[in-house]
């Protein structure tokens, strides 16, 4: 997955021309896993800022391979805050706390440089995909859930209103993550990605979205896509699934050809292809209809 990230990175260029910030350090302490990125278009601003967090399953990838992506929604008007973030350690000893940490971070420094830097948070959406998908969630319920608040210790949250989180293919079943890696992969490998806290059940517990969902949070606005050829589909599924289940609001889209090999998180990678396409403009519709700004 990473050589293919960087592979796609390389080999396209981005769209347009625009302005950036590049490795703001959101912790003042020089490390690349603590650097965002700042996108602006000169030209053309509708008031919306994305956060964007990547994904790569827990322990792998950078803002800077998904910068055609995020290039492609600066184009068309949006700002967009691009992170990075610690990613899983062979030790175990980064889990996913550490790195929704590091996000909550990362939000707290750009609300408190935001006139610094020309940007406004006042439509701020949370963007993620695949384990930034499940970042994005998290962040969500520390905004509101006292439960999850406690559990991380988090005494104060950035004053920033989320409009709404955006998710291409997302984990969403933290219990259901852990059962599949364990079946599929060496305990040392789970380790690595899930941190040596995967044998916790609590951890998983109060890391997992649904069980939030289950017992009657509700979310921000949420988009969702995924695939027919998405290996992880079966996470989004559960979430639309969920959603219906508990009367929790979702533009949902799914990309149901058998005959197109698009896969995890294609509308990163297809920007050629109609279905990419569609899948990005259905996000820039949920992103403007859950705005205060001039459509």
């Amino acid at each position: 997955m990473r050589r293919g990230d960087e592979k796609f990175n390389n080999t396209h260029r981005t769209f347009g021309n625009f302005n950036v910030k590049k490795d703001l350090n959101y912790l003042s302490d020089g490390e690349k896993s603590h650097m965002l990125d700042i996108m602006t278009n000169p030209k053309k601003r509708n008031g919306i800022l994305l956060f964007y967090i990547h994904g790569g399953g827990y322990v792998h990838g950078y803002k800077e391979h998904h910068r055609v992506f995020t290039s492609w929604f600066v184009d068309q008007g949006f700002d967009v805050v691009a992170i990075n973030y610690r990613l899983g350690e062979k030790d175990g000893s980064i889990s996913i706390m550490e790195q929704v940490r590091d996000a909550l971070d990362a939000l707290k420094f750009v609300e408190e440089n935001k006139h610094h830097y020309g940007i406004d948070t006042k439509n701020l959406f949370l963007v993620g995909d695949s384990a930034g998908g499940h970042i994005c969630l998290l962040i969500d319920l520390l905004s509101r859930n006292k439960e999850i608040q406690e559990y991380y210790q988090i005494a104060s949250f950035p004053k920033i209103n989320i409009k709404g989180i955006a998710l291409n293919s997302p984990m969403y079943d933290f219990e259901y993550v852990r059962k599949q890696a364990l079946q599929i992969l060496t305990k040392r490998s789970v380790k690595w990605m899930l941190s040596k806290r995967y044998i916790d059940d609590e951890f998983i517990k109060k890391n997992n979205p649904r069980y939030y969902f289950k017992n009657g949070f509700k979310p921000s606005p949420l988009f969702a896509s995924t695939s027919y050829h998405d290996y992880f589909n079966s996470q989004t599924m559960r979430l639309r699934r969920d959603c219906e289940k508990y009367d929790i609001p979702l533009d949902y889209l799914f990309e149901s050809s058998a005959n197109k090999k698009i896969g995890h998180v294609y509308n990163h990678f297809c920007f050629e292809m109609e279905e990419g396409k569609k899948c990005n403009n259905r996000m820039v519709e949920f992103f403007l209809n859950n705005s205060k700004v001039a459509k």
